[in-house]
């Protein structure tokens, strides 16, 4: 037994570098006109962060469009709508960076020419948000540094890159307000009558720090929503699965076995916003999502902010989770876990905010509600005309 897992585990790693090398090779010798938009993505889960954007794309372009990504079920999940090619192996990938050549590469990948290599052949890199959130606190300073365009959600996040532009001294870049893909998606294809009562999504942040609620309290959490009535969905972030797997194993082998505990590990999380009546969290992004599209009550819980920019200060702006948070934020502090349950209950009573101001609130910070992704897409092409 120990020798097929063995041999199987050198099989998956010596396959994974022939189909990376394959492909690495596949996309080096495709015409430039073959390539004109290059999409990277990482992960399956951010897919629909993108889909309409890619679309719209499409139903324009006929040519020239290609999507490489690490992760095996998004190849196979494109694959007949846009060619499509997995690089799964760092090495390779590294390679790929390096080499590319093309007019645009598109990505949701921060930090480019830190985590990745840029190369001096590729015209343009373009990023595009997969959070509401500012800008210049839960992103590292140089996150947006060495992009060429920059895709914006609003107003508020191009103010915020062009102050860090000036403060830090970083290069000029163009801002573009087209805004937020995935919240159109949502408006799209969520389901409001699909709400379980008495459901509460939990969706803790993550952050560089070894300290943070999801490691420290989600247990507790957890505990003190099943034993008062509640049901539980947990929806880790991303980066849990890959620096918090001692507590998500705990998580599973406390509570997997009640009913009434859901850990969503889908790539979307849109069956986890349409059923919960409330969203639990301490600074996730994903806060937007829900109150926007629902507009169904959240509560922070006060434990350690999520401060990736250690030189937050100089950007003087007001950061737009801050304000929500304060407007239509429920919060409640870390020591006092065990009355996260009593709020839960007021809540349902009373969601604590008017849809007018709401409504109000989210047209005066996103652009483009609703046509985002076209705006994009027709920005794109005509800078090309």
């Amino acid at each position: 037994i120990l020798f097929n897992k063995y041999f199987f585990s050198k099989y998956r790693i010596i396959k994974n570098l022939y189909i990376s090398f394959k492909n690495f090779y596949l996309f080096l010798n495709l015409d430039l006109k073959d390539k004109k938009y290059v999409f990277f993505t990482e992960s399956s889960f951010y897919r629909y962060y993108y889909y309409d954007f890619l679309n719209s794309l499409l139903n324009s372009e006929k040519e020239g469009i290609i999507l490489v990504t690490s992760d095996k079920k998004e190849e196979e999940f494109f694959r007949s709508r846009v060619k499509s090619l997995y690089i799964g192996s760092y090495f390779f990938l590294s390679l790929f960076f390096i080499t590319l050549k093309c007019k645009y590469m598109i990505m949701t990948l921060t930090d480019i020419g830190n985590h990745f290599r840029k190369s001096k052949n590729c015209e343009n890199y373009i990023y595009y948000f997969h959070a509401l959130g500012s800008t210049h606190e839960i992103y590292t300073k140089t996150a947006f540094k060495n992009y060429d365009i920059i895709l914006c959600n609003g107003e508020y996040q191009a103010n915020e890159l062009r102050l860090a532009e000036k403060k830090y001294n970083f290069p000029k870049k163009e801002i573009i307000n087209v805004g937020y893909f995935f919240l159109d998606y949502l408006a799209k294809k969520a389901n409001h009558n699909s709400k379980i009562d008495r459901n509460i999504l939990f969706a803790p942040s993550w952050n560089y720090s070894k300290s943070n609620l999801f490691d420290d309290q989600s247990v507790n959490i957890i505990e003190n929503l099943l034993s008062n009535g509640f049901s539980v969905t947990l929806r880790p972030h991303p980066e849990h699965y890959k620096r918090s797997r001692e507590t998500l194993k705990k998580i599973r082998n406390l509570f997997s076995n009640d009913k009434n505990f859901n850990l969503d590990d889908n790539e979307s999380n849109l069956k986890s916003l349409e059923t919960s009546e409330i969203l639990v969290t301490d600074n996730s992004a994903i806060v937007f999502e829900f109150i926007f599209i629902f507009k169904r009550p959240i509560v922070y819980i006060n434990y350690k902010n999520k401060i990736n920019n250690l030189e937050r200060n100089k950007i003087t702006l007001t950061t737009i989770d801050e304000k929500l948070k304060n407007k239509f934020g429920n919060i409640i502090d870390s020591k006092n876990i065990n009355e996260l349950n009593l709020l839960c209950e007021k809540l349902m009573i009373d969601r604590g905010f008017s849809e007018s101001e709401l409504i109000e609130f989210k047209n005066r910070h996103i652009a483009n509600i609703g046509t985002a992704a076209k705006f994009a897409a027709e920005y794109l092409i005509n800078k090309n005309l």
